[in-house]
């Protein structure tokens, strides 16, 4: 299995999407509903389940992640910002969660905007 897992930016970046997706659902109402297209800036959309008569799904959020493998607290807070700015071209109606992982410490930056 290790075999499977020998480039360490693919296997960061799946590593942090996989615990970004537990951290939403256990501070927010929200869960993982599709990944976004390419170049909208972020990389998932995040809703609700049907709650009251509404359908399911409707109110989107949209969620950034981001994963280091070993970095400072200025390492991260410069990938927070980096992330924010990506986000600017789908900014409008949706909100979005920024969530950068830090692994060696291991530490975790969740940012709303």
């Amino acid at each position: 299995m290790s075999r499977c897992w020998n480039d360490e930016e693919f296997t960061t970046e799946q590593a942090a999407y996989g615990i970004a997706f537990l951290i939403i659902r256990e501070l927010t109402e929200l869960t993982v509903i599709e990944r976004s297209c390419q170049g909208t800036g972020f990389d998932y959309w995040l809703g609700t389940s049907a709650i009251d008569g509404e359908l399911p799904f409707q109110k989107k959020v949209r969620l950034e992640v981001s994963g280091i493998r070993k970095g400072n607290s200025s390492r991260i807070k410069a990938r927070v910002k980096q992330k924010k700015e990506q986000t600017k071209p789908s900014d409008g109606q949706f909100p979005a969660y920024v969530i950068v992982l830090e692994f060696s410490t291991p530490f975790c930056f969740v940012a709303r905007k």
